[in-house]
C-alpha cells in the first residue's frame, strides 16, 4: 500500500480495536474446540468426493434392496474372450515349389529434366504450360518435376519466355 493510505487505514481501526479485543481470544479458541471435535466427531468412511452418475445409482440401487429385501446381485464382470489363433487350412493337394525368374526390380531413379528435354518439347512450337506438362509427361517425367522445370524464376527461365497470355516458347 501507499504510505499515504496507511495512516487513514490504521486510524480507522484504532477505535474498533478495543472493543474487539476481548473476543479474540474466545473466537480463537472456540475455533480450535470447533476443529477439533470436526476432526474427533467425522466420519472416516465418508469423503469428500463429488458423486458421479454411477455411485449415486449404486447408492440409489442399494437403498431400494434394503427396503425391499431383495437379495443383492452380484457384481457383473466382464469375462474377456481371447481370439482364436488363425489355422490356415490344409489343402489337399502339395503346393509345388516353383523357381522365381524375374529379377527384383530395380529401385527407381529420380529423372530430372534437362535443357534438351525442354528443347526437344518446344520444337513443336509455343504452347501453354499445362500441354508443356503434359509433353513433358509424355517423355517420362513426373508432373511435379515438369511444373518445377516451367516455372518463372526457375532453372530454365533463361531459355523460355513467358507472355501474358500463358503461352510459353522456347529461345535459343
Amino acid at each position: 500500500m501507499n504510505p499515504k493510505q496507511t495512516i487513514p487505514l490504521i486510524a480507522t481501526i484504532a477505535p474498533v480495536a478495543p472493543a474487539i479485543a476481548p473476543f479474540i481470544p474466545a473466537l480463537l479458541v472456540g475455533g480450535a474446540i470447533f476443529l477439533v471435535l470436526n476432526f474427533i466427531f467425522s466420519d472416516d468412511e465418508k469423503e469428500n468426493k463429488p458423486e458421479t452418475l454411477e455411485t449415486y445409482a449404486e447408492n440409489q440401487r442399494k437403498e431400494t434392496q434394503a427396503a425391499q429385501k431383495i437379495p443383492a446381485k452380484p457384481p457383473i464382470t466382464s469375462v474377456r474372450s481371447t481370439p482364436k489363433p488363425f489355422i490356415p487350412p490344409v489343402s489337399a493337394a502339395p503346393v509345388p515349389n516353383i523357381p522365381v525368374t524375374q529379377a527384383p526390380p530395380q529401385p527407381v531413379k529420380k529423372k530430372l529434366v534437362t535443357r534438351e528435354d525442354l528443347a526437344t518439347v518446344f520444337q513443336r512450337g509455343a504452347m501453354t504450360r499445362t500441354a508443356a506438362v503434359a509433353a513433358l509427361k509424355k517423355i517420362g517425367f513426373g508432373k511435379t518435376a515438369a511444373y518445377a522445370a516451367l516455372t518463372p524464376d526457375g532453372k530454365f527461365s533463361a531459355w523460355l519466355q513467358f507472355a501474358p497470355d500463358g503461352i510459353i516458347t522456347w529461345t535459343e
